[in-house]
């Protein structure tokens, strides 16, 4: 009897015994999967927010260019209506794709849809990065939107000291105040940088500062009142002093070719074009980088900046002569 229950004894906890390793077993093969898990899922990540920030850091016609051409090893590519999908298989692609290594054991699904069946304005942009984790398949995947640039019909005017060091003015010493005409008083009235209507170029309309001295005697308060008015003339010790005689404007980096106009993008010598698409009795119009514009001349060249301040009138100035001969010009001062 007694040998009976010690074998019962041992039996018992053999079980036990054999239970618990199928428990540490289970247990460590969890761990072991969360871990490897875990660890995929992190290269996942990083692969997809490569993938995008690379995006992000291209114009969109770059982008619609890289993605129309990138071909290889490794690289499966469909387009199903307004979507085109890339697929890129990690062992067999030797590349990288948006500037991102695709490692072995890792599959990137990459789709760009275009938002507008009829306007390539915008695109959603979905990245699926695939992988096995004890031959079951996992994915991480991102979302995004892709926007045509908003870029204006030419570059902004800058209002820093670089930008006027040449006509000798600093902000320290001077006062430059954006000024605008005002149709409903029928007179210059101050304004400021991020006003939408402190110029435009199609319409002849000119962005326009005022330059006081602060040493010139309250100079700048006999031509502006507390309301922001412009006072067209001023009686300044017996002299009367015309406003116009203080007015500069902005000439945005520009060439011409082949007796057309344009604008450029920047500092670069790169062509802002506009253009267009017809639908449903409307037009969207869209400006874009285009080709690259020569220089008008070496002494009207743009190099390096984004466009110059010149003083209203000065014909004597290249930049000013060239800019006031173009379709832009003449000026429409009021």
């Amino acid at each position: 009897m007694k040998n009976r229950t010690i074998q019962i004894e041992l039996a018992f906890s053999a079980v036990i015994i054999a239970i618990t390793i199928v428990i540490i077993t289970a247990i460590c093969f969890d761990l072991n999967k969360k871990i490897e898990s875990t660890n995929k899922n992190i290269q996942a990540t990083i692969i997809a927010t490569n993938i995008l920030e690379n995006i992000n850091f291209r114009t969109y016609d770059s982008f619609n260019e890289y993605i129309q051409t990138i071909a290889g090893t490794g690289i499966t590519k469909k387009v199903v209506g307004s979507s085109q999908n890339i697929v890129i298989v990690g062992n067999d692609f030797n590349e990288t794709f948006l500037g991102t290594e695709i490692p072995s054991g890792y599959i990137v699904d990459f789709t760009a849809t275009r938002t507008s069946e009829n306007f390539d304005i915008a695109k959603e942009i979905s990245i699926i990065v695939k992988y096995n984790v004890l031959n079951q398949e996992e994915k991480f995947e991102i979302t995004s939107m892709l926007e045509r640039e908003n870029i204006e019909e030419c570059n902004n005017p800058v209002m820093t000291d670089t930008y006027f060091q040449d006509l000798g003015f600093n902000n320290d010493e001077y006062d430059i105040i954006p000024i605008k005409f005002a149709e409903n008083v029928n007179h210059f009235i101050t304004t400021n940088a991020n006003d939408p209507e402190w110029y435009n170029y199609s319409s002849k309309r000119w962005a326009k500062v005022l330059i006081f001295s602060r040493d010139a005697d309250n100079l700048k308060d006999l031509f502006i009142d507390e309301n922001g008015n412009i006072n067209s003339t001023v009686n300044y010790d017996n002299v009367t002093l015309d406003v116009t005689n203080y007015i500069y404007v902005w000439i945005p980096n520009f060439s011409i070719k082949d007796d057309i106009t344009y604008f450029r993008y920047g500092t670069s010598k790169i062509a802002i074009k506009m253009e267009f698409q017809y639908l449903n009795n409307k037009y969207l119009y869209l400006n874009r980088v285009g080709e690259e514009i020569s220089n008008i001349s070496d002494e009207c060249s743009f190099d390096g900046i984004f466009g110059v301040w010149k003083k209203l009138g000065d014909e004597e100035d290249i930049y000013y002569k060239n800019f006031n001969n173009t379709k832009y010009a003449p000026i429409n001062i009021y």
